[in-house]
């Protein structure tokens, strides 16, 4: 619509029977998408990608500057322009280059090298965002992998502590332990790498351990485990539970006195509920949130559930509580 605003023609007449007209329309077009390509496809990511701005915009000039020319070249040419001219001829010939710098053409072209710039920058822009995505999903998993790759080890090696307390005061349940230990690394070699897992597997997991605190515990130490019973298509991160009930049995048991400690999974509408409960013994200030394991699973439900759960952890009446909320997750099959 543009050539026909701004071109010159006889407005008594169709356009396309001005040979001028026909002539500048043709070439305004072929420049123009010649220079949307170029500015878009070379000028841009080679020149002012590369901080060449002074170059690029050389460029720009010298190719409106030659759009101009040619335009008015054909322009000037024309048998209708020079029969214009003939019947103008006293005027002095320099008045025809006013025409050199005409409206249309140049509303032309900044058009085209408006829209060339702005389509190529917007494609870059999301392409940027792309490689920001892909690039922030693989900090995700590195700092994921780290982070499975802490909780092994630290849970391991409470593990390893307890049943070293066996064997040093010669107990007869530290074979039934070591099997329990072998369950608990199998799991935890071939499970924890996942980013989910059936939730059946983690209870197991969990029940396991429990029983491996039973044969190394006293009578003194109630364990008990509380759970309701559980889809098979509900999943949840691996080894997320087990520092909440490590952080019970290193804090609330004591060979002195009476503890219990009692550990509950249910499911409450589209929520995973879990909760940890311990005496809290005498002298001993477990601060919020403190320790590795705890650190950790903060970190890891930031980042695998994002605002999608509630953890609270308080003291009060000499008990240290865990109420963990989560938004479940469902496998599709």
């Amino acid at each position: 619509m543009l050539p026909f605003l701004f071109f010159p023609f006889d407005r008594g007449q169709s356009a396309f029977q001005s040979t001028r007209f026909v002539e500048l329309y043709i070439f305004s077009i072929l420049f123009m998408v010649a220079f949307f390509y170029i500015n878009s496809g070379v000028l841009i990511p080679k020149l002012l990608g590369k901080r060449k701005a002074l170059i690029y915009f050389l460029c720009i000039l010298g190719a409106f500057l030659l759009y101009l020319t040619v335009f008015y070249q054909i322009w000037v040419h024309a048998p209708e322009t020079i029969a214009g001219f003939n019947r103008h001829r006293g005027r002095p010939r320099g008045w025809r280059w006013f025409y050199f710098f005409r409206l249309g053409p140049i509303v032309l072209f900044l058009l085209a090298f408006t829209f060339s710039s702005v389509s190529k920058l917007i494609a870059r822009w999301f392409y940027a965002e792309k490689i920001k995505e892909e690039v922030s999903k693989q900090q995700l998993q590195t700092e994921l992998s780290l982070l499975r790759s802490q909780v092994n080890p630290h849970f391991l090696f409470n593990t390893l502590n307890s049943i070293y307390a066996l064997t040093v005061s010669g107990s007869e349940k530290a074979s039934d332990a070591v099997m329990k230990l072998s369950g608990i690394m199998r799991y935890t070699l071939e499970e924890s790498q996942s980013e989910y897992v059936p939730l059946q597997n983690e209870v197991n997991f969990i029940n396991n351990y429990l029983e491996l605190q039973r044969i190394r515990s006293t009578e003194k130490v109630q364990i008990i485990f509380k759970v309701d019973t559980v889809s098979e298509h509900i999943k949840i991160a691996p080894l997320l539970l087990i520092p909440f009930i490590e952080n019970a049995f290193k804090f609330g048991v004591s060979a002195r006195q009476n503890t219990r400690i009692e550990v509950g999974i249910r499911v409450r509408g589209n929520q995973l509920v879990f909760t940890c409960v311990n005496d809290l013994l005498p002298k001993v200030n477990v601060p919020e949130g403190t320790g590795t394991g705890i650190v950790n699973v903060r970190r890891r439900l930031d980042l695998l559930y994002k605002k999608n759960y509630q953890l609270q952890i308080t003291t009060a009446d000499q008990k240290y509580r865990v109420h963990l909320e989560l938004d479940i997750i469902r496998s599709q099959t």
